[in-house]
């Protein structure tokens, strides 16, 4: 980025050097064409200083006549633009000194160039040019400035051009463009870095874990976190130490090897959670990084959590036992009593269980007792009446007792046919009736 003083200092010394060439124009001989007149006196000397400013200017200097043809030029200008030809006609300058556009692909029309614009009296400022020369095949970039030279009564007499090498500080407003985009790049990241070490430095000091890192040696590099203290520890104790030496070193060397580690272990009283990560760098394991956590507590919570559903477990089954109480009343005598609301997940497992025990004790009858059941759905119904064919199957009897009416009412409603199935009112009824019909099978066996 250009500095306005800087600027407005520029644009005064070249009015200045301007002012000066215009006053040699008709003194000093062209650079390479023939004297436009001869020398005067200069008994001041003030000629010949003027001539060794425009030597010794760091600017390009360049005087043409009113006719276009160059006239002077000083050592900057050559130097910058290559020998400048006396005879090159101003529509012939883009072509011979090979000026561009600062794309430096575009060349530069001669007809814009300041000394040409210069020539028709117009005043230029700052114009950017790029020059390529034999020298500096790359291009010069330039920027050029120009004014007319006239006479006392306003005659146009010439041009001169004023050129600078602006080059040196593109190159220098771009490296330092370079630096300052570098040194945004460098502050960001940094400032990501702190916020990373904030965030890992709040999970340290806050939670019960431990972070650590050790090289590929098995030596700590790395030791930090509340959870340190849960195993005796002060933070950071354990950097320099090896911990193949400390620990078992089986899973640490497993991780070694480019396998991520995970596992649960205990030690003085407290359970650790620990994760191993292997770190590579240029195809080689260099190290881990681990992080240990106290889980002691979900641990503990998680044993009391499985120890009550256990206990749920054995408090349904004593529950599921209760629902489906089957009594051996007599020898070769089962009774189920059945109480409350049946549905079809608890027929279902009150025919598991009845004709489970009818085999084992090879029972001749087994007594379904419903005084107990006030309801019974179409579904249930109809699973009853398929218990006591299962029954039968076995070489048993069912029998059912206790019916009430509203249970009568749906089992008529769904047209099930009981013409095969003994029904007794009471519980008693139906065990007086089984204990007889032993009594007369044996009888008439003996």
């Amino acid at each position: 980025m250009s500095h306005p003083g800087l600027e407005e200092e520029c644009a005064a010394l070249r009015a200045q050097v301007a002012e000066l060439s215009a006053r040699l124009a008709t003194t000093v001989p062209a650079g390479d064409g023939p004297p436009r007149e001869e020398r005067t006196p200069d008994p001041g000397g003030e000629l010949a200083l003027l001539r060794a400013a425009l030597r010794d200017l760091a600017d390009g200097v360049v005087i043409s006549d009113h006719e276009g043809t160059l006239v002077h030029c000083n050592e900057a200008a050559m130097k910058m633009m290559g020998p400048v030809l006396a005879h090159i006609q101003p529509a012939d300058w883009a072509e011979t000194y090979r000026v561009f556009r600062p794309d430096g692909v575009t060349p530069f029309p001669s007809s814009e160039f300041p000394l040409q614009r210069a020539l028709r009296g117009e005043t230029t400022e700052g114009v950017g040019m790029l020059a390529r020369t034999h020298a500096v095949p790359e291009g010069v970039a330039l920027s050029v400035s120009g004014r007319p030279i006239r006479g006392k009564d306003g005659e146009l007499l010439g041009a001169v051009v004023v050129f600078g090498d602006v080059g040196e500080r593109k190159r220098y407003e771009a490296e330092r463009e370079r630096r300052r985009q570098a040194d945004a790049q460098r502050i960001v990241a940094e400032k990501e870095r702190l916020r990373m070490a904030r965030i890992l430095q709040g999970l340290l000091d806050n939670l019960d874990v431990v972070v650590w890192a050790i090289d590929d040696k098995g030596t700590c590099t790395f030791h930090d976190g509340r959870g340190a203290e849960s195993a005796g520890l002060q933070r950071g104790q354990l950097v320099g130490q090896n911990f193949f030496e400390i620990y078992s070193p089986h899973d640490l060397k497993r991780a070694l090897t480019g396998t991520p580690v995970h596992v649960i272990d205990e030690g003085e009283g407290v359970i650790w959670e620990h994760w191993m990560i292997p770190v590579e760098e240029d195809k080689r394991i260099t190290g881990l990084i681990g992080m240990s956590v106290n889980v002691s507590e979900p641990h503990k919570a998680k044993l009391e959590l499985e120890a009550k559903l256990a206990l749920i477990q054995r408090q349904q089954e004593v529950i599921l036992n209760l629902e489906t109480p089957i009594i051996q009343v007599w020898d070769h005598i089962l009774t189920l009593p059945m109480v409350g609301v049946v549905d079809s997940r608890r027929a279902a497992r009150v025919t598991d269980d009845l004709l489970a025990a009818v085999a084992r004790t090879q029972s001749r009858f087994a007594i379904l007792d419903l005084t107990g059941v006030e309801v019974v759905d179409t579904a249930t119904a109809a699973h009853m009446l398929n218990i006591l064919s299962a029954v039968r199957l076995l070489g048993a009897e069912g029998i059912i007792t206790g019916i009430r009416p509203t249970v009568a009412q749906t089992m008529i409603s769904l047209g099930l046919d009981l013409s095969r199935v003994r029904t007794l009112a009471t519980l008693r009824d139906g065990l007086g009736f089984a204990i007889r019909q032993l009594g007369s099978k044996g009888a008439r066996a003996g």
